[in-house]
């Protein structure tokens, strides 16, 4: 019969004249002295009560992360709550690109849903969580006012709690997988840019605004910007220019490297290729497949490139050679100069009170020209201002706009052909012009 593993307890180290802490952990012994002398044996007591809790709580947290296979109740849902779904599902998620989202998605459902077992997940659970999330105000650094959670935001969580029960399923055989009620998907009308209007786009960045159009022609008549806070340089004209081209989402534009890199996205000119992310980068749900380069984008590249190398820089879109998080603010600025609050494909507006968003640039000032007026009806819907992720839109429109098979934008975009087809095929329907006419 094996000897039982001796408790934790306090040793005296007559060497170094202090007392020491002995163990079993895992398997192995564990030793570790203290500060303490002979006349402080209360205070490595303390030191020895720390020890175990700290022991066994991670060993609690090590259990939930992987529980025994060996235990019957992991597959009744009348006795799996839901934070061990959720708490073995957040350890799966850990080191890949999605874990702090996920993170955040725990952090709400465990709010809401930490007392209840799977077996009390029904539609009425569902749906009291959507409505009590909907009516949770949130604040972060800078905001003036608080703002509150939409459906797409609860759908996402609650798709995270449907994962997570599926993920324990597929590793307890649970003998009964509870449906979660998600709300609805919000219809598919993202709002892209006609070429017209990225050049416009184009142009502001670089620190003009269109204040005046010729009479004859109707071309935008463009000034300078003078006192411009940051001198607009080619930061985002970069990646403008890179998103337009490649529909490449924002973050992995902001993180691409000259260099073959492990983890980051590079530009490899030889291939004439766009890689999205390194061969080593953490896996994630959002696809990120090389791309070929597109042929306007080459020489800006290669001049970009030689360029760079040759003052040490090594990432594609850098301030003074800085990477950069984000560039959402400039991108609204620039949308403000180039007058993007109103599409010129069909003639509505992305954005009715123009002279609010006048007023939060500093560069532009409201001269109360009638043609500010609005006159539609104050219920008609709002797409809102651009945002980067328009770029991303706007390839996928343009392409299918072009003809170009559905198969080959889904594969040069890097998502599903469904999810194109649901989410851009209502934009163009140039790509059946074969079918049609069949």
């Amino acid at each position: 019969m094996a000897r039982p593993r001796d408790p934790a307890r306090l040793y005296w180290d007559a060497k170094r004249q202090v007392w020491g802490i002995r163990d079993h952990i895992d398997g192995r012994e564990f030793k570790r002295r203290t500060r303490h002398g002979r006349d402080a044996r209360a205070e490595a007591e303390g030191e020895l009560a720390l020890h175990i809790a700290e022991r066994d709580r991670l060993a609690r947290e090590a259990l939930a992360i992987a529980p025994s296979h060996d235990d019957p109740a992991n597959s009744n849902p009348r006795l799996v709550t839901v934070p061990a779904v959720l708490t073995f599902y957040g350890g799966r998620m850990e080191g890949t690109s999605n874990a702090a989202i996920v993170g955040n998605h725990i952090e709400h459902l465990l709010r809401h849903m930490g007392k209840l077992t799977l077996a009390q997940i029904r539609g009425d659970v569902c749906r009291a969580y959507a409505e009590a999330r909907l009516v949770e105000p949130y604040m972060r650094k800078g905001w003036k006012k608080p703002k509150y959670p939409v459906h797409s935001t609860i759908r996402r969580e609650l798709v995270t709690l449907s994962a997570a029960v599926n993920v324990w399923h597929l590793e307890y055989n649970l003998a009964s997988v509870p449906k979660i009620a998600k709300p609805p998907d919000g219809k598919a009308h993202p709002d892209w840019l006609t070429e017209v209007e990225f050049w416009r786009l184009h142009k502001a960045a670089q620190g003009y605004r269109w204040f005046a159009s010729d009479l004859a022609t109707g071309e935008p008549i463009w000034e300078r910007i003078e006192g411009l806070r940051d001198e607009p340089g080619d930061l985002l004209t970069r990646f403008l220019l890179i998103g337009f081209y490649s529909g490449t989402r924002s973050a992995a534009v902001l993180n691409l490297r000259w260099r073959r890199h492990r983890v980051a996205g590079f530009i490899d000119l030889p291939a004439v290729t766009l890689f999205r992310e390194g061969p080593e980068a953490p896996p994630s749900r959002k696809r990120q497949p090389p791309c070929r380069i597109h042929n306007a984008l080459l020489p800006l590249l290669a001049e970009w490139r030689e360029a760079d190398l040759a003052a040490g820089i090594s990432r594609v879109v850098h301030r003074n050679g800085a990477g950069v998080a984000r560039v959402s603010k400039g991108f609204k600025l620039a949308a403000i100069r180039a007058g993007l609050d109103r599409r010129e494909v069909d003639g509505t507006y992305r954005v009715r009170d123009l002279a609010a968003a006048l007023s939060a640039d500093a560069g532009v000032v409201d001269d109360g020209d009638e043609g500010y007026l609005l006159e539609d009806d104050e219920d008609a819907d709002e797409l809102g201002w651009p945002s980067p992720h328009i770029l991303r839109h706007t390839r996928a429109t343009l392409m299918l706009r072009a003809g170009v098979p559905p198969v080959e934008v889904a594969e040069y975009l890097g998502m599903s052909l469904p999810m194109l087809l649901k989410v851009y095929g209502h934009t163009s329907s140039e790509y059946q012009r074969a079918a049609a006419a069949a």
